[in-house]
């Protein structure tokens, strides 16, 4: 069953419930206020009875308590079970109603009839204590509450028609974003292109709150499906053209063979360096594809001798200066080593290509725990800025070029950093340098702790 058959149905059932419990209500309050009017009307002319008969005294009862006989009704006077007058009744009145009743006053079912009736004590001709016994017939009350009956069933009846027909609208007016919702996600599906709700941007409830989330789910779908393409694009050609060079060199050498060594020497060189750049291409490919599915491996480590031994690697290998700036001699933190140093790898090493002078990395451990590192090359222009962390973004493709770049070392820094729980800043100026900070904040899974120094 649709939604909207449900929302119908069910809140059709439940108004008609509501109904009938109101109806019910209304008639039973109606009923018993009748009833309760009908005894008090009987219980005022029992007592009128019994004071013109104690007034009037008479050797013929009868005749005087025949003028009080109610329509539909009847008078009897008993002393025990024995009536001391035969029975005085409206000729219309059907049933026999029994000599004693058990309370004073009230109503009781007779040959399904409904009687109110009254009993009380008299002062009989003979001067002994009788029962007064008056009942009469509730024909009126029960033709009333049989049309007050038809009333309310044909009221209740009438009342649906507009019920029914409003929950109906009810149903398609909740129901129809989601029509909506389900038609454009079933066109998304078919013809594989982007489409949004149309929605009212004034609308605020919770449909209106549906529109707008799916709707920004299509531009976060779309904005990265063109990612995904350009990833795949600016993939493509990255391996195109180290496969192209081998491609290249490895026809020169069949042709010429061996015997040019100063020919087969460059193109052994040739493919070996595009082999290799293939080589690191793939490898920042595969981290970034294995990002999510990486855990981390917190353990207890010393900042200051990481940071020391990254310096030192580089330093090495580059036979450039490498200064570490701190005035901590151990900052113990909990963290994920072997990514924080690749991090670390990943950024000293892009300060090693983009610069030929000093590499400084100073650490501050305040409010946050802060890694900077600096240097004094190319810089970046301004407007490269917000750029930087994308995949395959560079600013200089000819520099790239020389450098060995891809464009993917600061988006897979970028990942690792939120991995880690930090947060990568970058501040530069074309022509004086840049400064990348690695900010550890008390909201970050790394606590940076400073311990006293030993000695």
């Amino acid at each position: 069953m649709k939604l909207k058959n449900k929302i119908h149905l069910w809140s059709t059932l439940l108004m008609l419930v509501i109904l009938i419990v109101l109806m019910a209500v209304v008639y039973i309050t109606f009923s018993r206020l009748a009833i309760s009017t009908e005894v008090s009307q009987l219980e005022t002319e029992v007592e009128a009875i019994v004071t013109t008969f104690n007034a009037n005294p008479t050797d013929n009862p009868s005749a005087v308590l025949r003028a009080f006989v109610p329509s539909y009704g009847l008078i009897k006077v008993v002393d025990g079970n024995v009536e001391l007058i035969r029975e005085i009744r409206d000729p219309q009145t059907t049933g026999e109603f029994p000599i004693e009743a058990q309370e004073n006053s009230g109503t009781l079912q007779v040959d399904n009839n409904r009687f109110a009736y009254v009993q009380t004590p008299i002062i009989w001709t003979d001067g002994e204590i009788a029962t007064l016994l008056v009942a009469q017939e509730l024909r009126d009350v029960s033709s009333n509450l049989q049309t007050l009956r038809l009333v309310l069933i044909t009221v209740t009846l009438l009342a649906m028609i507009p019920i029914v027909l409003s929950n109906a609208a009810l149903g398609r007016l909740i129901t129809k974003p989601i029509t909506n919702l389900t038609t454009t996600m079933t066109r998304i599906q078919d013809s594989g292109q982007f489409e949004k709700l149309p929605i009212d941007q004034e609308t605020d409830d919770e449909v209106g709150q549906m529109g707008k989330t799916f709707n920004g789910m299509m531009d976060l779908l779309e904005e990265n499906y063109r990612k995904q393409e350009e990833f795949v694009s600016n993939a493509s050609h990255e391996l195109r053209t180290p496969l192209t060079v081998i491609g290249s060199y490895a026809k020169l050498l069949q042709r010429q063979g061996m015997g040019d060594e100063q020919v087969a020497e460059e193109s052994l060189n040739a493919i070996q360096a595009e082999s290799g750049r293939m080589k690191n291409l793939i490898e920042q490919l595969l981290h970034i594809a294995r990002r999510s599915e990486a855990q981390l491996e917190l353990t207890e480590a010393d900042l200051i001798e990481i940071l020391n031994q990254a310096t030192t690697a580089l330093r090495t290998s580059y036979n450039r200066e490498l200064v570490l700036l701190t005035d901590e001699s151990h900052i113990n933190i909990k963290t994920d080593v072997s990514k924080l140093k690749q991090l670390l790898y990943i950024l000293l090493d892009n300060a090693l290509k983009y610069s030929a002078g000093r590499i400084e990395v100073a650490v501050r451990n305040k409010e946050d725990l802060v890694i900077q590192i600096r240097d004094y090359g190319i810089g970046i222009p301004k407007e490269s800025l917000p750029y930087v962390f994308d995949r395959f973004y560079r600013v200089d493709k000819a520099r790239s070029r020389e450098t060995g770049g891809f464009g993917l070392g600061l988006s897979l820094a970028k990942q690792l950093a939120d991995g880690l729980g930090a947060k990568l800043e970058i501040e530069s100026v074309e022509h004086l340098g840049t400064t990348v900070s690695i900010i550890f904040s008390s909201d970050f899974n790394v606590k940076a702790i400073q311990l006293s120094e030993e000695g």
